[in-house]
C-alpha cells in the first residue's frame, strides 16, 4: 500500500471505514485507540506500550518501511490497528486489534485480507502470528483466513510479560516454513 493510498472497508451494516498507513502524525490517535480497548481486548492485544516515546518509535519504523503499520478509521477515530512487523524479513509477524464496538462487523476479516494481500504483493515467503490460547474467536478467524497452527511459543508482550501463545503460519511461497526464534515486538 502506497503511503498516501487508502482502502475502503464496509461493515456488515453498511458503514464505510477507511484503512491507510499510519504516520508520525497519528501518534495521538494510536494512544486514544489503546485507551479505548476494553480490558479483555487489551489483554488479547498487548502489541507494545503506548507512551509517547514507544508510539513515536513504532511510527518511525512504519515510516522507514521496517514495518507495515496500518489503521482503520471511522471518520477521525482510529478503530482498528493492524500491522506486519519485520516487513523487511521473508516472514513478517502479523497483528490486529479492533475496538470492541467493531467486533463482529466483518472488519477484522477485511483487515486480515489487506495484510495477506500486502505480504503477497511484497513477495514474502509467508506470514506468522501468535494468539492467546483462550481467544477462540481470533483463532477461528485466522484459520478461516488460511493460517495453520504450528505450535505454542513464548511471546513477549508489550507490557514486558511473557505468555504462552499459539503460533500460526500462512505460507505464501511453496515450501515456506515459519521462522524459529523468539517472538517479540520490534519496539520495547
Amino acid at each position: 500500500m502506497q503511503n498516501d493510498a487508502s482502502i475502503t472497508i464496509k461493515t456488515r451494516a453498511g458503514a464505510t471505514l477507511t484503512a491507510r498507513r499510519l504516520a508520525l502524525a497519528d501518534g495521538k490517535a494510536l494512544q486514544v485507540f489503546n485507551a479505548g480497548l476494553s480490558i479483555p481486548s487489551e489483554r488479547y492485544f498487548r502489541a507494545h506500550a503506548y507512551d509517547d516515546a514507544t508510539v513515536r518509535k513504532v511510527l518511525e519504523r512504519a515510516e522507514a518501511g521496517e514495518d507495515l503499520t496500518l489503521g482503520v478509521f471511522d471518520g477521525p477515530l482510529l478503530v482498528g490497528y493492524f500491522f506486519l512487523w519485520y516487513f523487511t524479513e521473508p516472514v513478517p509477524l502479523l497483528g490486529i486489534g479492533l475496538l470492541d464496538a467493531y467486533h463482529g462487523t466483518g472488519v477484522a476479516r477485511q483487515m486480515m485480507d489487506i495484510l495477506i494481500a500486502e505480504a503477497k504483493s511484497a513477495g514474502k515467503d509467508g506470514i506468522e502470528l501468535t494468539t492467546m490460547q483462550d481467544n477462540p474467536r481470533a483463532y477461528t478467524l485466522y484459520e478461516k483466513c488460511g493460517f495453520r497452527y504450528h505450535g505454542d511459543v513464548e511471546n513477549l508482550q508489550g507490557d514486558g510479560s511473557i505468555v504462552i501463545e499459539r503460533a500460526m503460519f500462512y505460507p505464501i511461497k511453496p515450501g515456506a516454513q515459519p521462522p524459529q526464534g523468539a517472538h517479540a515486538p520490534p519496539v520495547r
